[in-house]
């Protein structure tokens, strides 16, 4: 919120300013694996619920791979983009939460979509926020939960693996 209050709260209503809460794509089939829909879809609605009482224009965008014939989650960042456009919104802000640190995602993908959005919706202003790695709360926050598990893992005993010993098996194709 501190970021809309510097940069659009003078400018635009709370109603007029969409926020798009960014997460990593996620393919709806992963072959047994956990996609991290649910995950990602629990923190779009922990940051979505501080938000929604001030600003209405609330809407999550996921960041998918350009892969041919994956099913990935949507709306995508574009598409959610266009949705609070189209209800309403002057300015943009995309807000990563589904990513710590910075990557071509976070940079360079959604510069591409906020330069494609503003061919189309010139009237309208666009704000890319930064990945927390680089925020001091975020840092103390990740170095408490590290440091708890650093030290359990000190206390730990060492355990020698002789892969040589490992008992191979071998198929017989008949």
């Amino acid at each position: 919120e501190e970021k809309i209050h510097t940069d659009l709260a003078t400018g635009y209503l709370p109603s007029q300013i969409g926020i798009i809460l960014m997460n990593h794509g996620c393919p709806h089939k992963a072959k047994g694996f956990t996609s991290g829909i649910d995950e990602s879809q629990a923190m779009y609605e922990l940051v979505r619920n501080k938000l929604i009482n001030n600003y209405p224009l609330i809407s999550v965008g996921w960041l998918n791979h350009d892969t041919p014939l994956i099913e990935w989650t949507q709306p995508n960042a574009t598409v959610a983009a266009q949705n609070l456009i189209q209800l309403g919104a002057k300015a943009l802000l995309f807000m990563p939460i589904g990513f710590a640190t910075e990557n071509h995602e976070t940079l360079l993908d959604v510069h591409h979509i906020i330069h494609d959005l503003e061919k189309q919706h010139p009237d309208v202003d666009y704000l890319q926020m930064a990945c927390v790695n680089d925020d001091p709360q975020f840092l103390a926050m990740v170095a408490e939960w590290a440091n708890a598990h650093i030290a359990e893992l000190m206390e730990t005993e060492g355990m020698a693996v002789n892969s040589h010993s490992a008992i191979t098996h071998h198929h017989h194709h008949h």
